[in-house]
């Protein structure tokens, strides 16, 4: 789910070789070269997915060439994060030049319990939408587990990569480490995290669109961009929703990948995943909401869009957790009276501890409680 720092940036290829151990083949060496982003790793299948009998040469050349392309991919990523985080820096810096830590903390004491639990409440809600796309990604792979089973090692996942950031990496790595055990193996993996982009970026377009169609005003207020051209990109992400859910009609059927067969969801299974995508993303600017100053008059509409637009900065950036980023968008487009700076300041504060710290205590308390059971057994 992510939400800034969940897993909406994963790809086939970096999942794979996050937890691929070494081999001799083609297709190995070319993973282990780095991998690439979701239409590079698909376009490189085509080529890698048969084995290929080619002169030690031409494998590394081939393993040269896919390790360039990281390299660049790696530098662009680093640089275009590092910009946003600088520029959320300036932002929140701005806006809190007056603010002490005393404000802030008395700030953070007039967040009611109401408020609190309710933001828990709506956070529940999104791990639980969470692990209905975990659910579904399982099927996925033809093979079956258990739904309290699926629901601990989604917790798990998510708890774990949205706050750590480089989801690719510690969401393939934690999922390798709990499937395993259970048999699934690396390609296995490698679709969940597959299936599991698909569902959160079709979630993120399709709330987006909605969000930019009803009150697109919070944007349109901070870009000087009319609503008139806001609603239009909003129909325009809705439109491409739509094509994606009418292919899965119209093509329900399997491709290759990596010499691996890969089923793609057919027109009900892609609503599902829609609807669980969105369900999560509801519950997540749901909890931001409530927890937001009464006296900034903000429908929650509003919050969702800037709630969406603050997610994609934050995933763009690739900031782990997209700390400071996410924060940095959302102060930028509300622009609070100076007045209101610090309560706005406080809520980001409380609502990064409910929906990321929160998770991550209990997910870790869970981990390492699952990791001492198997090791109690293994010496038995």
């Amino acid at each position: 789910m992510s939400t800034p720092g969940r897993e909406g940036t994963v790809d086939s290829g970096d999942a794979v070789a996050a937890v691929m151990p070494p081999q001799r083949t083609v297709r190995a060496r070319a993973e282990a070269a780095g991998g690439g982003y979701l239409e590079d790793a698909v376009a490189d299948a085509a080529a890698l997915a048969q084995p290929v009998s080619t002169p030690d040469d031409a494998q590394d050349e081939l393993a040269a060439r896919l390790r360039r392309r990281a390299r660049r991919k790696r530098l662009i990523s680093v640089a275009v994060g590092g910009a946003l985080l600088l520029f959320a820096v300036w932002v929140l810096r701005r806006w809190a030049a007056h603010v002490t830590l005393e404000e802030l903390l008395r700030e953070m004491e007039e967040i009611g319990p109401t408020q609190v639990g309710l933001a828990v409440a709506f956070t529940g809600m999104s791990f639980v939408a969470l692990i209905g796309y975990e659910f579904y990604a399982v099927q996925f792979t033809r093979r079956r587990l258990s739904v309290p089973l699926v629901a601990l090692y989604s917790f798990i996942t998510q708890g774990i990569a949205h706050a750590t950031g480089f989801a690719i990496l510690v969401g393939a790595t934690v999922r390798y480490k709990l499937y395993s055990a259970r048999g699934f193996d690396l390609i296995d993996v490698a679709k969940i995290q597959l299936y599991f982009t698909t569902a959160f970026g079709l979630a993120v377009f399709t709330l987006g669109g909605l969000a930019l169609l009803l009150d697109p005003g919070p944007l349109a207020a901070a870009t000087d961009i009319s609503t008139g051209w806001w609603r239009l990109a909003g129909s325009i992400l809705l439109a491409a929703v739509a094509t994606v859910v009418l292919l899965g009609a119209v093509m329900h059927r399997r491709f290759r990948v990596f010499g691996h067969l890969v089923d793609l969801p057919g027109f009900l299974a892609t609503l599902v995943l829609i609807s669980l995508g969105v369900g999560d993303l509801l519950g997540v600017a749901a909890a931001l909401h409530v927890l937001l100053p009464a006296d900034l008059h903000l429908g929650f509409f509003q919050t969702l869009n800037i709630f969406v637009a603050a997610l994609a900065l934050g995933l763009v950036s690739n900031v782990p957790g997209s700390l400071g980023v996410f924060e940095g968008a959302v102060v930028l487009l509300i622009s609070p009276a100076p007045s209101l700076a610090a309560p706005l300041i406080s809520s980001l504060i409380m609502f990064r501890a409910i929906y990321y710290m929160l998770p991550l205590l209990l997910a870790i308390l869970t981990f390492g409680a699952l990791e001492v059971s198997r090791l109690r057994r293994a010496r038995g």
